[in-house]
C-alpha cells in the first residue's frame, strides 16, 4: 500500500493488477496515477551513489552482512528492514522526485510504502559460479562473494529492495536503456493522446533532449514528465512481428472489432503511421483517418512494437469511444492483466465500470460456461474480485481530496459519483415529459 499526503487529503492506494480511479473532474485521480508512474519508473533512481551511514540502512547492511552466502527465506521482520530503508530515501528526496514528474514545485506532505505484503515466500541464494544478480517470484540470487565490501553490499541491499517492493510492475534495478528506453519501464497513456498523435512531429523535437538515465536531467519542456515519456515512446514505434506475439490476440482483436482496419509504421527521423481501412488496398495519413483510430493507436502501437513493458496506466481510456466501443475497450483491458500486465486506468465511464462488474459476476456464475459460449467470452475475459481495486476521489468543501477504497457488492463496485449524475437525469428525464 502506498499513502500519499498531498493536496489530496490523503490518499491510501493497495496496488493490484486492475486498478480503477474514478471521481469528478479536478478531483486529482490524473495527479495520483502520474507519482504512482513516478515512482514506478524513478524511484530506482533514489538509491545512494555511496554507503549511508543513516541508522535504517546500516541495519540492512548488517543484516546481510550475517546472511552473506547464507540462504535464507526473509521473514516480514527482515523484509520491513528493506522498506523502512526506501521509505526514508521516499521522505528525503519526494521534493526533487515529484519536481521531476509535474516539471513543477508541488507540495508533497508524505509518500510511504505501508502494510507491505506478500502472496509467496521470497529466498536470497547464492550461486557459486555465477556471475550476475537475478530474481524469480521466488528467490532473489546473488553470486557467492568473500568479504564484500560496502559498496557491493549497497549494490546487494539495492537490488533485494528494489525488487521486494517493484518486481512485476518496474523496470529491473539494473537495466540498460535499449533505444532511449529501459526494458520493463512502464508506459503511460495521458488523457489527451489524440491530440499528441496528430501532432506529434511537431512536439517531438524538444522531449528527444530528455531521457531516463541514472543521472535524470532536468525537463526542460513545459510539459510533465509522463507526457514527455509518451512522446519519447512514439519515437519507438514500429512493427516488430516477432516480439509483438505475446499480444497478437489482442492486436487481433483491436483491427477487428475497434479500428476496422491495420496501423503501419514507416521508419524515417520520426516514424509516419498509416492507417489501412479494411477491404481497401490504399493507405491514408493517422490525421484523415477516424478519431477512433487516432486515440487508439498508442496502444496498438505499443502492442504491435514489441515494446517490453511491465504495467500500464491509462487516463480515460473511453475517450473517443460509443458505448459499444467502451465496452470492447473494458474487455481488451482485462484480457491485457489476464496476460500478467498490471493496467491502472482513471475513468467517467460508466460502460466500462458495468463491463468489469459483469465479467466479475459471469466468472463466479453458477452457469459461467453456459453463459460465456452464448455471449461470446472466454476464460482470459473474466475477472477476479482479488484482481481488482476501484478508488473514488471526492472533493471536500476545505478543496481537498479523499480517496475512498469501494467494495463489491454481488452486484459488483456501486460508484456513487456515477449512480448521482444518473439518478440527476433520471429525474428530470421525467420531470420535463408532458401529461
Amino acid at each position: 500500500m502506498l499513502k500519499i499526503l498531498t493536496k489530496i487529503k490523503s490518499a491510501d492506494v493497495t496496488i493490484a493488477p486492475l486498478m480503477c480511479f474514478v471521481g469528478d473532474n479536478n478531483s486529482g485521480k490524473s495527479y495520483l496515477m502520474s507519482i504512482l508512474w513516478g515512482i514506478l519508473t524513478l524511484g530506482k533512481d533514489i538509491f545512494p551513489k555511496k554507503p549511508s551511514e543513516a541508522r535504517v540502512y546500516k541495519q540492512c547492511e548488517d543484516w546481510l552482512k550475517a546472511h552473506i552466502n547464507t540462504e535464507i527465506e526473509l521473514s516480514e521482520n527482515d523484509m520491513e528492514l528493506y522498506i523502512n530503508w526506501f521509505n526514508e530515501l521516499l521522505n528525503t528526496q519526494k521534493k526533487s522526485l515529484v519536481r521531476k514528474i509535474f516539471n513543477y514545485d508541488v507540495e508533497v506532505e508524505k509518500l510511504k510504502i505501508t502494510n507491505y505484503e506478500r502472496t509467496k515466500p521470497i529466498k536470497i541464494v547464492w550461486e557459486k559460479s555465477g556471475s550476475r544478480y537475478s530474481v524469480t517470484n521466488n528467490y532473489i540470487k546473488f553470486p557467492e562473494v568473500d568479504l564484500p565490501n560496502r559498496d557491493e553490499l549497497l549494490r546487494m541491499n539495492a537490488y533485494i529492495c528494489w525488487n521486494l517492493l517493484m518486481e512485476g510492475i518496474a523496470a529491473p534495478l539494473y537495466t540498460p536503456i535499449v533505444k532511449g528506453r529501459r526494458i520493463g519501464e512502464p508506459i503511460y497513456l495521458p488523457a489527451s493522446r489524440t491530440g499528441f498523435m496528430l501532432t506529434y512531429s511537431q512536439l517531438i523535437e524538444n522531449s528527444l533532449q530528455i531521457s531516463f538515465s541514472a543521472e535524470l536531467h532536468e525537463n526542460t519542456s513545459t510539459l510533465t514528465l509522463p507526457y514527455v515519456d509518451f512522446l519519447q515512446l512514439i519515437t519507438k514505434f514500429e512493427i516488430n512481428k516477432k516480439d509483438s506475439k505475446k499480444y497478437s490476440g489482442i492486436i487481433e482483436y483491436i483491427e477487428k472489432n475497434m479500428t476496422k482496419g491495420n496501423l503501419s509504421v514507416k521508419k524515417d527521423m520520426l516514424p509516419v503511421i498509416q492507417y489501412q481501412p479494411e477491404g481497401s488496398d490504399k493507405e491514408i495519413p493517422l490525421y484523415v483517418a477516424s478519431s477512433i483510430v487516432s486515440e487508439i493507436s498508442p496502444l496498438l502501437l505499443v502492442l504491435k512494437s514489441g515494446i517490453n513493458f511491465k504495467a500500464m496506466i491509462i487516463e480515460e481510456p473511453e475517450a473517443h469511444l460509443h458505448p459499444e466501443l467502451q465496452q470492447k475497450m473494458a474487455r481488451l483491458i482485462i484480457n491485457m492483466m489476464n496476460l500478467g500486465i498490471p493496467v491502472w486506468i482513471t475513468t467517467h465511464s460508466d460502460t466500462i465500470l458495468q463491463h468489469i462488474n459483469n465479467m466479475m459476476k459471469l466468472k463466479n456464475h453458477v452457469r459461467s460456461n453456459e453463459l460465456q459460449q452464448e455471449y461470446g467470452y472466454k476464460k482470459e475475459d473474466l475477472l477476479s474480485r482479488e484482481d481488482i481495486q476501484m478508488y473514488q476521489f471526492v472533493t471536500e468543501n476545505s478543496g481537498k481530496t479523499r480517496l475512498i477504497p469501494l467494495e463489491a457488492t454481488k452486484y459488483g463496485f456501486v460508484v456513487p459519483t456515477f449512480n448521482n449524475a444518473l439518478e440527476k437525469i433520471v429525474e428530470e428525464v421525467y420531470a420535463f415529459q408532458e401529461d
